[in-house]
């Protein structure tokens, strides 16, 4: 039985947990940092805390993330959970993304999220890199 042909980049993809695909637990509180790619302003590198399962606040880390806070510091709400990540990935598949990729570390958490909804929609595209969970 001849093997599958690996996935083309723009087909829409998910890698999940060694374990088989486990949930992440999302804890009460969390601090990430994020490297965060879309056209607007919560793009660049951002500590974000999340206190009782929700965003508490954004600290700019990165050149582009502070040009953007010098101008509009976005608010809390514009930033994502942990879970609020998975979550808008699931809400891309039920379409028929161009590309939809989400990894996750061994215990669930998300690690990388990428999606483009549309081929043919400009600047719709969002990345999002995750650095440094911290639990407490």
């Amino acid at each position: 039985m001849p093997a599958s042909p690996p996935p083309s980049p723009t087909a829409a993809t998910t890698q999940t947990t060694a374990d088989g695909g486990r949930p992440w637990s999302e804890p009460d509180d969390y601090t990430y940092e994020a490297t965060i790619s879309v056209f607007g302003p919560t793009a660049g590198t951002w500590r974000i805390t999340v206190l009782d399962r929700e965003v508490a606040s954004a600290e700019p880390l990165d050149d582009i993330a502070e040009y953007y806070a010098s101008d509009y510091l976005p608010l809390p709400e514009e930033f994502p959970t942990l879970t609020g990540l998975i979550e808008h990935y699931n809400l891309v598949m039920t379409g028929d993304p161009h590309i939809a990729v989400l990894e996750r570390s061994t215990d669930g958490t998300p690690r990388r999220l990428e999606l483009d909804p549309d081929k043919d929609t400009y600047d719709d595209e969002y990345a999002v890199e995750v650095h440094r969970v911290e639990v407490g």
